[in-house]
């Protein structure tokens, strides 16, 4: 089976374009890049019902396949070989965040270049990345998985508080609790516990609190080489951890963005990711650059639009062209030395509102004049008309949008505030005691075009 991964990854190298491409997961409008870089391409998406809102431009799919979330990996491997035998698979690709394990299982077992099984291991179950980082002397930062409220008190107290307590496979912000003292563990257990519902696991994990500047970085590889397309800074609501803001690139004197590019780099290569696209999340503290986390996807919340608006380094069209055959050494590398030169180099920021209440989503106003206010990109919103809006507890509990472009870093900061300020909401009377909808994975906020 390694020899015929290195096959297929060789001939990815060489430019062989792919005929067939095995899609995992829902990708939205993604699939439209792999079919403008490999016209013809047949594309088969393997999904669960959870993403199946999330698989878009079907009539551009050759075939869709649905699984329930308790179909094991063996059940996706002989699905997988069924397609295979009938119409060979040249390529296998997951954009998203759901089934990364399963994506490198079934690249193992047909010999397709992608991320390894154990690669996905480390990445999406966050104590498994801490005990790689600290094995590799990447970041030293100790964490320990809990399953109580009274292992949770202990181990705060053998980390030494401020802690931060969190799901091990956590996404969009759900689930993380500081502690600041023993009288916080039943709060934050109950509230980090709540965040795994809808995950594919329940465990928590409990890590020292890091303070200091938060930022996420944009990974391009390729054979093993990192591309660090762009560094985001990060506005952070400091009771809920959810992101209310972004700016892009962000203004960072060149020592601080060299740290921050080879912490991450070296990470990469801990968790031995060799292609494709990362997401990492990382804190500038007085005593080095910390990770957070990474993901194998690129960034949400517009990240990707907005680096590609304000810098010409467009991540998501590379990485589709990477998935279906094209090396895209070349093409990063002319992108982010036009960047760098000044020909392609303005900045994008990102602000979100969040609802001051409880209650229904009943209307948004002003959308069209904000759209039309100096350099706005895009405005939309992020909830839909008729959901029940309650706290702040992840990036789904945020109303709506505005990202727009500047000069400066003040500008476009400004110009993204001054248009989401400029809407009003309405929102209907909701009992107190009603229960959220449980948020869906992989979310990414906006209306589908």
């Amino acid at each position: 089976m390694r020899e015929a991964t290195a096959e297929a990854a060789e001939g990815a190298a060489t430019g062989e374009v792919a005929r067939h491409l095995l899609m995992i997961g829902g990708a939205r409008e993604v699939p439209r890049n792999c079919l403008r870089a490999a016209p013809g391409l047949r594309i088969t998406v393997i999904c669960r019902q959870e993403v199946e809102s999330k698989v878009w431009d079907r009539e551009n799919l050759h075939r869709l396949v649905i699984l329930d979330r308790a179909a094991g990996r063996e059940e996706w491997l002989a699905i997988a070989r069924a397609v295979h035998e009938h119409d060979r698979i040249d390529a296998i690709v997951n954009f998203t965040e759901s089934d990364a394990d399963k994506t490198g299982y079934l690249a193992e077992q047909l010999g397709l270049r992608c991320y390894s099984e154990r690669t996905a291991h480390w990445v999406t179950d966050k104590h498994l990345m801490r005990a790689r980082l600290v094995e590799t002397g990447v970041d030293d930062t100790p964490a320990e998985k809990v399953f109580g409220a009274d292992e949770l008190a202990k181990a705060a107290a053998n980390l030494g508080y401020p802690v931060i307590c969190k799901p091990a496979g956590g996404i969009g912000s759900r689930g993380i609790s500081k502690l600041t003292s023993p009288a916080d563990v039943p709060h934050a257990f109950t509230w980090s516990t709540e965040g795994t519902e809808g995950l594919d696991a329940d465990e928590l994990i409990v890590e020292p609190f890091h303070q200091g500047r938060e930022f996420s970085v944009e990974c391009l590889s390729e054979a093993g080489r990192h591309f660090v397309a762009g560094i985001t800074q990060k506005s952070t609501d400091q009771e809920s951890f959810v992101e209310v803001g972004h700016l892009v690139p962000a203004p960072l004197p060149a020592a601080e963005e060299a740290a921050v590019a080879d912490t991450v780099r070296r990470m990469l290569d801990a968790l031995e990711v060799r292609d494709g696209a990362t997401h990492t999340e990382v804190i500038l503290t007085g005593n080095g650059v910390r990770i957070i986390e990474t993901h194998l996807r690129y960034g949400g919340d517009r990240i990707p639009n907005m680096l590609a608006a304000a810098t010409g380094i467009d991540i998501q069209k590379l990485w589709a062209r990477q998935a279906v055959g094209h090396s895209i050494t070349a093409e990063a590398e002319e992108a982010m030395e036009r960047h760098r030169s000044g020909e392609h180099a303005d900045f994008a920021a990102i602000r979100y509102r969040c609802a001051d209440r409880r209650g229904v989503f009943a209307a948004v106003h002003g959308i069209e004049d904000a759209r039309r206010m100096p350099g706005v990109a895009e405005v939309a919103t992020v909830a839909g008309i008729g959901q029940r809006i309650g706290d702040l507890t992840g990036s789904l509990a945020r109303l709506a949008f505005a990202w727009a472009l500047g000069a400066t870093p003040e500008e476009a900061a400004e110009r993204a505030r001054a248009a989401v300020d400029s809407l009003t909401f309405d929102l209907d009377d909701e009992p107190l005691d009603f229960d959220d909808e449980p948020l869906g994975l992989d979310d990414e906020p906006g209306c589908r075009p």
